[in-house]
């Protein structure tokens, strides 16, 4: 984003993000307008390009904004129910198990930001899914880098990537049902249901017996 959009009023700011956010939560990026995103921000296209390089630009800054938001919350939760080194529990699992109870709130209290998140794995540009993954990777490490390696039966990076791997599958299942209008309360006890399981199985099976 150009300095300039930084410059401008808190507020003006806040409602072109929404717009933004908006946008690019509602519709894949080869489907995304302009017009809309300047019409929802009450601004002219004109005036967009005065605060961005580009359309890209602008998604990456709808990427950033969404998972720096989603971290924020999911660090104040996690610094609430926790304890330890830094507000976080140690365990790697434990720190696993407390991310998947609190994105379920997040992701129904701010659906256009969760949505622009699931279809970032659908871009098709190689450029830019590798700058999106940039973005996944250092918001993911900002919590689970600093886990305790100790006790566990694989070698912790593996195991990160594992639990990776599984958080984007169950948070694209949950908002794939919740997108076909099903009752939210009855998505969210299937999503817990399925994460008590698999729980379940990754405590008897990550850590060393020795």
């Amino acid at each position: 984003m150009k300095q300039a959009f930084f410059q401008l009023p808190a507020e003006k700011r806040e409602k072109i993000a929404r717009a933004c956010l908006g946008e690019f939560g509602a519709h894949d990026f080869d489907k995304v307008a302009l017009d809309r995103i300047v019409e929802a921000a009450g601004i002219s296209k004109g005036g967009l390009y005065e605060y961005i390089h580009s359309k890209k630009e602008l998604y990456l800054f709808a990427v950033e904004l969404s998972y720096t938001r989603l971290y924020d919350y999911l660090h104040q939760s996690l610094e609430r129910r926790g304890g330890g080194a830094a507000g976080l529990p140690a365990d790697l699992l434990e720190r696993f198990a407390l991310v998947s109870r609190a994105a379920i709130d997040f992701y129904v209290e701010h659906p256009e930001m969760i949505g622009i998140i699931a279809r970032s794995s659908r871009i098709d540009d190689p450029s830019l899914a590798g700058s999106v993954r940039q973005i996944f990777d250092a918001h993911f490490a900002s919590i689970f880098d600093s886990a305790a390696a100790g006790g566990l039966a694989y070698p912790k990076e593996k195991l990160v990537e594992l639990m990776k791997w599984i958080l984007v599958k169950t948070r694209n299942d949950f908002l794939r049902e919740l997108s076909t209008g099903a009752d939210t309360p009855t998505v969210v006890s299937r999503y817990i249901a399925e994460w008590d399981f698999l729980l379940e199985v990754l405590r008897g099976g990550i850590y060393s017996s020795a």
